[in-house]
């Protein structure tokens, strides 16, 4: 959960889960996204723009899409801007270019009208000179503009007057609008929740409102995104939105499956079927089709939780969200562990989502997101899952799960993995293959060479433990 150097317990997050799946057993009886389109010539996305269009595809349930990845990390105002040098060549050694991350309003309005932007500058002129765009989210309300809250804590209040919001956030569009790397500007953070925002949907919506104009009228080039919701959240939806139309361009929201979650929770429910035909429909009545992106989402490498554990959830994680037509980015929390002892807004895991451990060498999850990043990269990704046949060829399934992916060059990406059983499976492809890579989650692809026809045959699985299979196209 992205954030500053603020400490508050995490019980009411893990109450919104456990809200989020009562909500959904709620919408299981909602119909689903009704009707396949006619397939459409595809083009003119770089990098997973959100302006890319989702097609549905003429192959009955296949949807083509934009997807992308950005990399999470917190910086505070002062903060060496060589090691944050060091981070942004990490995100390039991953393949991801896009950065998410605070742009504190208590850092850099101190007091009334007073701005402290000189650190700020250098690192987005910092990110400028490496290629990174960045997608600030502002929020973190000085105790000078708090209206005042139940905790002891400013940051997460309202602000008292809404003139000083407005001058904030048009006094940061407005000095950082010559550099290229600011694409974006999201308002507030898991603000559908009283640990991040202690005031009301009404009260956030204004915000929102009233920051977007600003930002507009500042810099007319960079979007808006609401602030990422710790869960889909449509009751919240009903006040930032009016009327079908939305005040933001992308709909985010934040994903904790097996960390931040019941135990029942895991990545392969979170969403459900009530995400594509309750959330996602009633989204677009709400606030007009907007892309979805999960900006944020993370393992932890908590005691009794091994690195192979979170290796293999990203790997299921991205497959299994990238499959719902509809999502469009994951935002990977978080680049590197924080210091044991520093203050971070939540509870243990936050000391253990990095995908580098604290003396700066990668974990295994390391290499596992460098593998998918490069095997998603691209302009677009057809989710195909009603194209690939599976078949149990020996032993028991328990809880099978298979996504299929194809690339714009024809290559055909799978993904299967069984949560319980140990089966032995065999994949029928729709298209003829060429080569086919069998990859492992440390990043390794060996040649597979047990193959008829369409079909990958003798595919033995591992309880937990995901197998990714690269067809080339002939």
């Amino acid at each position: 959960m992205a954030g500053g150097n603020q400490v508050f317990g995490v019980r009411k997050t893990t109450e919104k889960q456990y809200q989020y799946m009562e909500c959904r057993e709620r919408r299981k009886g909602w119909k689903a996204l009704a009707g396949i389109l006619a397939a459409a010539v595809l083009g003119g996305c770089v990098g997973g723009s959100p302006t890319f269009p989702v097609t549905p595809h003429s192959r009955a349930g296949t949807v083509t899409k934009p997807v992308s990845f950005a990399i999470l990390e917190d910086y505070d105002k002062g903060q060496d801007l060589r090691e944050v040098a060091r981070d942004f060549s990490r995100f390039r050694e991953l393949g991801i270019l896009q950065w998410r991350g605070s742009f504190g309003w208590d850092d850099y309005e101190p007091s009334p009208g007073r701005y402290d932007f000189d650190w700020l500058e250098k690192f987005v002129a910092l990110a400028d000179s490496m290629g990174i765009s960045l997608r600030p989210y502002l929020g973190y309300t000085p105790a000078w503009a708090a209206r005042g809250g139940q905790d002891d804590h400013a940051w997460n209040d309202p602000p008292r007057s809404e003139q000083d919001w407005v001058r904030f956030t048009g006094a940061i569009a407005g000095r950082l609008r010559p550099y290229r790397s600011i694409v974006s500007y999201e308002i507030y953070n898991e603000e559908n929740t009283a640990l991040w925002w202690e005031g009301s949907g009404e009260e956030y919506a204004q915000v929102l409102r009233d920051g977007a104009d600003a930002i507009r009228r500042a810099d007319p080039d960079v979007q808006i995104f609401l602030g990422g919701m710790v869960w889909p959240d449509l009751e919240w939806l009903e006040h930032a939105c009016e009327s079908g139309r939305a005040p933001f361009e992308v709909l985010p929201f934040h994903a904790y499956p097996e960390t931040w979650t019941p135990d029942s929770i895991t990545v392969e429910n979170y969403l459900g079927p009530g995400f594509r035909g309750g959330f996602v429909s009633e989204a677009d009545r709400l606030c007009g089709r907007k892309p979805i992106w999960i900006n944020e989402t993370g393992f932890a490498t908590t005691p009794g939780k091994s690195e192979k554990d979170q290796a293999e959830w990203w790997a299921r994680a991205i497959a299994t969200f990238l499959a719902e037509p509809r999502v469009e980015q994951i935002g990977i929390y978080e680049i590197k562990d924080q210091p044991l002892g520093t203050e971070v807004i939540g509870d243990t895991p936050n000391y253990y989502l990095g995908l580098i451990r604290r003396d700066g060498t990668p974990k295994l999850a390391f290499e596992t997101i460098r593998l998918l990043v490069r095997l998603f990269q691209g302009d677009s990704t057809t989710v195909a899952d009603p194209l690939l046949r599976v078949r149990v060829a020996a032993g028991s399934a328990g809880q099978l799960h298979h996504h299929l992916f194809i690339r714009p060059d024809g290559r055909q990406l799978v993904f299967v993995w069984d949560k319980w059983g140990s089966p032995t499976v065999e994949l029928t492809l729709p298209a003829p293959a060429g080569a086919i890579t069998a990859y492992a989650v440390d990043g390794r692809g060996s040649p597979w060479k047990n193959i008829k026809g369409n079909t990958i045959r003798g595919i033995a699985l591992q309880r937990g433990a995901v197998r990714i299979f690269l067809a080339e196209g002939r």
